[in-house]
């Protein structure tokens, strides 16, 4: 069996040979300049052919080792790839698309003004047909009845419905009463006769004003003294107070 490791030994046995050689001579070269240089100073220069020879022998030597080299080059083959293609590989494209202009959003419209409240339009209620000297001042139910101790009567309808006049006569007061009345109303009818009208919502009138009968003077409400719209209703005759209904 050849041994593996011949090949190995024959490279390092070469390269430990051609370094001593090498070095042999290197050595003989230091000792030729030596003596080339005591030779100069005694003048006797080696000849031409003994320094040819000098120089042949080195030649010899880096000849030795450019074989010694080219017994170790290693030549390598290339061989084509069987699967390569001729077909240069194409690039892959990538399209930018371009970014699209936002869509500009609609000029916000303010929205139209809230149209204004209605005019209240005054609540009329049919009054009781009057059989007496006044009309009834307002259509509603009787709640409370003239006594000692409450002289009117008081009339119970919606509030915002209209107040008449129970009889023509001049206004001789349209406002607040701190007496608990509220908003009040008193008109003189003449001879003696006056009608006071409590706890409007709103009035209509205003002192010194003359009405006719039937007239709206004001509207139903409940202020000062109240619990729920109604109308305080007063006849004074003479100075005295007296039940309405006997004049209604």
């Amino acid at each position: 069996m050849p041994d593996s490791r011949r090949p190995l030994g024959r490279v390092t046995t070469s390269r430990s040979l051609k370094r001593a050689f090498t070095h042999f001579v290197v050595i003989g070269l230091v000792a030729f300049s030596a003596a080339f240089g005591i030779a100069a100073t005694q003048g006797t220069l080696p000849t031409q052919d003994d320094a040819a020879g000098a120089f042949d022998l080195v030649s010899r030597v880096r000849g030795g080792a450019a074989a010694e080299e080219q017994l170790r080059t290693s030549t390598f083959e290339l061989q084509p790839d069987p699967y390569a293609s001729d077909q240069p590989i194409p690039r892959s494209v990538v399209r930018v698309e371009p970014t699209p202009e936002p869509t500009p959003l609609p000029t916000p419209v303010a929205p139209p003004p809230a149209p204004p409240d209605p005019t209240p339009v005054p609540v009329v209620a049919a009054r009781p047909a009057s059989n007496g000297t006044l009309a009834w001042p307002v259509g509603g139910t009787i709640t409370s009845y003239f006594s000692a101790g409450h002289l009117a009567i008081d009339i119970a309808a919606d509030a915002g419905t209209s107040v008449h006049a129970a009889e023509s006569g001049v206004v001789t007061w349209a406002g607040w009463r701190n007496n608990g009345g509220g908003y009040v109303v008193r008109i003189d009818h003449g001879n003696g006769i006056n009608t006071v009208y409590n706890h409007l919502g709103a009035i209509w009138v205003s002192a010194g004003q003359a009405v006719s009968r039937g007239e709206g003077i004001g509207a139903v409400g409940c202020t000062g003294n109240c619990t729920g719209p109604h109308v305080h209703f007063e006849v004074i005759v003479g100075g005295v107070h007296v039940n309405p209904l006997r004049y209604l």
